[in-house]
């Protein structure tokens, strides 16, 4: 497991392009900013470096909007949530998680 650790942590730093092949550049300009654009090209907003707090639904059981630590609310019709799923599971609603 340390061999695919070491040589994944290699592909996530570098700067001049993937030497395993994967994609043509690294990760953050060549995966992420395409994904990001794109969104926000349909009228998306992407907001990096906040931390989700809370999960509120409405009665139905969809998604009213996120509280952020910082006491922002975001609101959407959509929603990205891209977290650690350890991370997910401690922010599910109580609701959500009967869900298979």
């Amino acid at each position: 497991m340390q061999c695919i650790l070491i040589a994944l942590n290699r592909f996530l730093q570098e700067k001049h392009g993937s030497k395993m092949a994967f994609l043509d550049g690294n990760p953050p300009e060549r995966l992420c900013k395409p994904i990001a654009d794109h969104i926000e090209s349909l009228g998306g907003k992407v907001i990096l470096n906040s931390r989700i707090q809370k999960i509120e639904l409405n009665a139905d059981k969809s998604v009213k909007h996120f509280v952020l630590t910082n006491g922002n609310i975001i609101t959407g019709d959509a929603y990205v949530f891209a977290t650690p799923v350890d991370i997910l599971k401690l922010l599910l609603p109580e609701d959500w998680k009967e869900i298979s």
